[in-house]
């Protein structure tokens, strides 16, 4: 667009297409500048050889989805796990908790415990959040992010970890579909599926 300027007033050659490179070039502009807004970074992940080997044989699938969708760019989100956090804590509605304490992901890391591949959720938390608001939506986060793995909340200085262990049984790869788990990748898609069959 700075060229198509510089060629309009002439002090740039190619006057004679400056036209069409305002034309497009506009637009092409603000939609740049639009996606650089709405542009949702990756989280950082830290794995461990042992866990990295764990994947294959106990990584279930919703696991992978996960650690894939929040270490990738998003746009249009203004969190990752907007609206899984918004289904387990049901912000602003009866026996939920206030919006405003939504937790923030601040990173994830794979680590092995009790020999079993874990996913491991990194947030921090408002003060007023308290650790109860959490451990009272353990079952719920364990179902959410289920089947095929045990669900551990622990303190931290930061925040909050999640702690999503493989549990052994091999349910949730290649299981039974569960449906709407994870947000759209973009505003005005369709949630998407995770459609296997029980093994």
């Amino acid at each position: 667009m700075t060229y198509g300027f510089g060629a309009f007033f002439g002090l740039l050659p190619g006057g004679d297409v400056s036209s069409i490179m305002l034309v497009y070039g506009f637009p092409i502009s603000l939609l740049g500048f639009a996606l650089a807004y709405a542009q949702l970074k990756p989280v950082p992940c830290k794995t461990t050889r042992a866990a990295f080997n764990l994947r294959e044989s106990q990584m279930t699938d919703i696991q992978k989805q996960l650690r894939e969708d929040v270490t990738r760019y998003r746009y249009g989100d203004e969190q990752h796990l907007d609206e899984s956090l918004t289904k387990i804590f049901m912000f602003n509605r009866a026996k939920g908790i206030a919006r405003r304490l939504t937790p923030i992901l601040v990173g994830v890391r794979e680590e092995v415990k009790e020999d079993k591949y874990t996913l491991v959720l990194e947030f921090s938390i408002k003060k007023e959040m308290t650790l109860e608001m959490w451990t009272d939506r353990q079952d719920k986060i364990q179902t959410f992010f289920g089947p095929g793995v045990q669900a551990d909340i622990q303190k931290t200085d930061q925040g909050v970890d999640v702690y999503l262990k493989s549990d052994g049984s091999g349910a949730g790869r290649g299981g039974t579909a569960q449906q709407d788990v994870m947000p759209p990748l973009m505003p005005g898609l369709k949630a998407r599926q995770n459609k296997q069959q029980q093994q």
